[in-house]
């Protein structure tokens, strides 16, 4: 384990408790169970509308803000308008990519950095918020976006209903669209790109096949309120392995273009154990799996050349082999 995650695990572990995921208990039931006995069957790409609210343009950066209606609709009322924020340039770019957020990432400014290096690539960025963090928190006295274990649930399944809409849309309008997301982000790309029926050139940093080895075995372990979930007995370990294991991008066949797929990890990452990025490298035949001496923290403060260049590359080997078949 990189130094600088072995440190946060101190941090973590003094974490108040309004401020760690699951503090509020399992949430609704009726939610979780759906959730694990559908987290592996895919609903139709639903349609969407974008809106693009007007641009701003600085020096030979443009950004705009786009919203649409959440296809998901079991979101609080707060959290069912998709926001995100779009970087592009002047003539705009044919490559596109959805760059997703991390965990208890709420806003636009370590994804924008990406998204500017990117600009010099030719490869405008769109920067989407996932429900429950930022503009689509909820409007209540909840300190925390993820305080119930259903939240996790509704989240994580809108994210990706979300995001294969968002990507469809884009690319009935011609775009060369790529998708990419560090940590929990780099996973939601990977259910994304492995569940649209369009070729996508797909990035996956630092992620896992599923949050369950992240919570369970990573540095996160230390922040899970066990009395809040009923105490740290097997039956309710297991239970809540099952419900973070639910969703796993192992459950989902891989259709032809990830075929292109780049995937970068830290070879000693505290919070994503190897093994669940080696596993999605297993199961995309023919992806490219690429390393950096760093944690899971330096790798994206410390590597984010080395994160631009495997985007960039996912595009370039999806490109090529959309050229060959």
């Amino acid at each position: 384990m990189h130094w600088l995650d072995r440190a946060t695990t101190l941090t973590i572990a003094r974490t108040p408790l309004g401020r760690r995921p699951f503090h509020l208990g399992w949430g609704d039931p009726d939610v979780v169970d759906w959730y694990v006995e559908n987290a592996s069957i895919a609903p139709p790409v639903a349609d969407i509308e974008l809106i693009r609210r007007p641009a701003r343009r600085n020096g030979d950066l443009i950004m705009r803000d786009i919203e649409f209606e959440s296809p998901f609709d079991l979101l609080p009322v707060e959290s069912r308008v998709v926001r995100a924020r779009w970087l592009t340039t002047d003539p705009e770019p044919e490559r596109l990519v959805v760059l997703h957020p991390a965990w208890n990432d709420e806003d636009y400014s370590t994804r924008s950095r990406i998204a500017r290096d990117l600009l010099d690539h030719g490869i405008a960025s769109i920067m989407i918020q996932h429900p429950l963090y930022g503009d689509r928190r909820r409007g209540t006295a909840i300190d925390y976006p993820v305080p119930r274990v259903s939240d996790f649930c509704m989240m994580g399944r809108a994210a990706v209903v979300e995001g294969r809409s968002l990507v469809t849309e884009l690319h009935g309008h011609g775009y060369r669209v790529g998708v990419a997301g560090y940590s929990m982000g780099g996973n939601i790309a990977g259910f994304v790109a492995s569940l649209v029926n369009v070729p996508v050139a797909i990035t996956a940093v630092a992620a896992a096949y599923a949050a369950g080895p992240v919570f369970l075995d990573g540095v996160l372990r230390h922040t899970i309120p066990w009395d809040a979930l009923g105490g740290k007995d097997d039956a309710v370990v297991q239970r809540l392995s099952r419900v973070l294991t639910a969703g796993s991008i192992l459950n989902h066949p891989p259709p032809p273009h990830m075929a292109a797929a780049t995937i970068l990890a830290a070879s000693r990452d505290g919070y994503v154990p190897t093994s669940a990025t080696l596993a999605i490298h297993r199961h995309w035949p023919g992806s490219q799996m690429n390393w950096r001496v760093a944690g899971h923290a330096s790798l994206l403060v410390r590597h984010r050349p080395a994160i631009v260049d495997t985007i960039v590359t996912a595009f370039d080997r999806s490109e090529a082999l959309h050229t060959a078949t």
